[in-house]
């Protein structure tokens, strides 16, 4: 075989694996117990590595608080002490095969959201959304609510909604996400019909295992307010199915796209575990409150990236043409979206749907050759953070190109040597 034959031929295979993956929602564990090789010691955030003095602010004050949450250190002087010193491990979420929205800080009590393919034999994790944030402008009000939402989620929340999940059959995902596009979701920026239809999915299990009738209203409060939630369980179930993508040789199939707040970073199925990253890419949208403006925000920032990893969010832009007013955008705008996406990848997952445009499928399985070729980088469905935490808006960006030319710089060295 040629290496374009060998090349397309993995890329065939890479797509499969999408399309035959299977994740199911099978638990909720703290990442202590969750992550192979996580620590009391280990905070973890969302994009690629970093080091600890380029990390932007929002991020560099959530490990600072994980670690006062974790009870390593009493003061912020002392965490950022037990950093400079090496005693706390600060890692990305995708290095221990997990995934966390925004800032994505998560700490050893961390309760996370467990799916696993049983098809690939894959795991993938995320943590579980804190809710709307309130304070931000103090820091301390908003760090102190913050600490006190964590709380919950690990002994109110994380293990009551462990005692449901185990009590299902396990709750499959795809056809989670695949009813929510039908209803209106693209799976990233609104997640509101997936997260009804998760609570349908749960409300007989937590209605049998939760004795406790004022615990069981505070879920069901939380559960009826945060419409982000089934992002948690998405998030999760595109790592699964990502992780399966990775690892294949000779293919150009992005498996991972993820971005800190300062760089955007992707990986690539056929180059192993190396990050290939760029500067992240400001966020065109809108912002919840007039306060708010671009000196605010953030570059790009968040794991929750793996949806367009797997085709979903700004792929299927057009299944929700509600999120065009981030943007000043319309019906048309969200379908040319679509069709640019069909261009830098490799097929269509017809289980993921757009009704909107004729029940075309998904556009999914990002080709680092095609992305060069074109000049098009896949556009992504976001929230935008405030330089001090906490989301004040949301719209779209794209992926910089620059991390797609030193990817596919890099396979071809690498490729032409052993063809």
């Amino acid at each position: 075989m040629t290496l374009k034959e060998k090349i397309e031929a993995a890329n065939r295979e890479a797509f499969s694996r999408l399309h035959l993956a299977k994740p199911v929602w099978v638990d909720v564990r703290p990442a202590i117990d969750a992550l192979p090789g996580m620590t009391r010691s280990t905070i973890l955030h969302a994009g690629p590595p970093i080091d600890w003095n380029r990390m932007c602010p929002p991020q560099k004050m959530g490990v600072v608080q994980g670690i006062l949450h974790e009870g390593l250190a009493e003061t912020e002087e002392a965490a950022e002490a037990l950093i400079a010193s090496g005693a706390v491990t600060v890692a990305p979420c995708h290095e221990y095969g997990a995934v966390g929205g925004m800032a994505g800080i998560t700490t050893a009590s961390s309760p996370l959201a467990v799916v696993h393919d049983p098809v690939h034999d894959s795991w993938g994790y995320s943590q579980l959304f804190q809710g709307p944030a309130t304070g931000l402008q103090d820091r301390a009000d908003y760090n102190r609510e913050a600490r006190k939402r964590w709380t919950w989620l690990e002994q109110v929340f994380g293990p009551t909604l462990s005692a449901a999940v185990r009590a299902t059959p396990g709750i499959p995902v795809k056809p989670v996400m695949a009813r929510a596009l039908e209803m209106g979701d693209e799976c990233h920026n609104r997640n509101s019909a997936g997260s009804s239809v998760i609570l349908n999915a749960l409300i007989m299990a937590l209605y049998d295992t939760c004795k406790d009738h004022d615990r069981l209203r505070e879920i069901l409060a939380y559960l009826k307010i945060n419409d982000q939630f089934s992002l948690c369980v998405s998030m999760a179930a595109a790592k699964a199915m990502a992780n399966a993508v990775g690892g294949i040789e000779y293919s150009t199939v992005v498996s991972a796209m993820c971005r800190n707040g300062v760089d955007f970073g992707i990986k690539i199925s056929g180059m192993g575990d190396r990050w290939y990253t760029a500067p992240a890419n400001r966020i065109h949208g809108l912002f919840f409150s007039s306060e708010w403006t671009d000196a605010d925000a953030v570059p790009d920032i968040g794991d929750s990236s793996i949806m367009e990893t797997i085709g979903l969010g700004g792929h299927v832009q057009a299944a929700a043409p509600v999120l065009q007013q981030f943007v000043d955008g319309s019906f048309a705008h969200a379908q040319s979206v679509v069709h640019k996406m069909e261009q830098i990848t490799v097929g269509a997952l017809k289980e993921f749907k757009i009704t909107t445009m004729d029940f075309i499928g998904a556009p999914a399985g990002i080709d680092i050759r095609k992305v060069m070729k074109t000049g098009i980088t896949p556009v992504i469905d976001t929230a935008i953070a405030h330089r001090q935490g906490g989301v004040i808006g949301a719209g779209q960006t794209t992926a910089p190109m620059g991390c797609f030319a030193e990817a596919l710089r890099d396979f071809g060295r690498r490729y032409t040597e052993t063809a």
